[in-house]
Formats: C-alpha cells, structure tokens, sequence
C-alpha cells in the first residue's frame, strides 16, 4: 500500500466518523427537543430529563472518540503553535524547545536516562 492510499484511506475514514458524529447530534438535538416539547405538554415532572441525560452522556463519549480517532499530524502542529503563542511564558517555552533540540537529558523519558 503506498503513502497516497493510505493518506486516502484515512480521509475516507475521518470523513465518516466526522459525517456519523454530526448525525448523531443532530438526531439529539431534533428528538431531544421534541422529547421537551412532548414533556412540556403532556406534564407530570420533567420526565425528559433522564433520557435526556443518558443520551447525553452517550454522545459526550461519541464525541470523545470521534476526536480521538481524528486526530492527524495537521491538527496536533496548529495545536502546538496554537499553545505556544497563547502561552504567557514564552521564555519557559523556548527553554524546553531547546533543551529538546539539544538532546537534553531532562527531557528523555526516565526510562532512557543514564543513571
């Protein structure tokens, strides 16, 4: 399989999580507004709430794996540069882009330190 297949298949794969997570919530959103209206008029306590709720909880770990799944060298880089320049310490983060640079011990995993 060569690198362009695979960059394919991958778009093909974030393109259906996005597409199935966008489903879901709306799906959520309409039927859940509708359990509301439906609870609103016929009474008797906010019984929608816990569908609500469950439901709720359910597209909350959707969206948690949809973004993990989604995750790609694109994102994780306007991530990094997104953090570094909102960061108030940017002396702080310059010192650890250099010591990584330089091959530092104290940035190695303790694992791969000579001790």
């Amino acid at each position: 399989m060569t690198a362009e297949e695979t960059s394919r298949g991958r778009g093909k794969f974030h393109a259906l999580m996005t597409r199935l997570y966008h489903w879901h919530l709306a799906a959520y959103c309409v039927l859940m507004g509708a359990l509301l209206v439906v609870n609103i008029f016929v009474g008797g306590g906010w019984w929608s709430f816990w569908p609500m709720c469950v439901w709720g909880l359910l597209l909350a770990f959707h969206f948690f794996y949809y973004k993990a799944v989604t995750v790609d060298d694109r994102w994780v880089q306007e991530r990094t540069e997104d953090l570094s320049l909102r960061s108030y310490d940017l002396g702080h983060i310059r010192d650890i882009k250099d010591r990584v640079e330089s091959e530092d011990p104290s940035v190695r995993p303790p694992s791969e330190r000579n001790v």
